[in-house]
């Protein structure tokens, strides 16, 4: 398995700042079968290798992104950088990743 980026789960917009939030779930790509899963992110899991994971996020290949699109599962970007380090750090997370 393959960890090919991060998506959200039971989604909510704040009615206030308008701006959603969720569970944060890695999303993996079985290299041997095409096979796509979700895993929710523990809270013992290295939160920078996710936020790296995040920013380092490519476009995946033309089948996964039929598997991700029949699946309903919409890949965050580099741009949700925000949303994931609050997350996982809390809003002072500037202060975890020297910012």
């Amino acid at each position: 398995m393959q960890p090919i980026g991060l998506t959200l789960k039971n989604i909510r917009v704040n009615p206030y700042t308008q701006k959603a939030s969720g569970e944060i779930m890695l999303v993996h790509h079985c290299l041997a079968c095409g096979r796509i899963s979700c895993n929710r992110v523990a809270g013992d899991d290295n939160a920078y290798a996710i936020i790296c994971l995040l920013k380092e996020s490519r476009p995946v290949d033309e089948l996964a992104a039929i598997k991700l699109e029949e699946l309903n599962i919409g890949l965050l970007t580099p741009d949700n950088e925000d949303l994931v380090a609050r997350a996982l750090l809390g809003n002072q997370y500037q202060s975890f990743l020297g910012e």
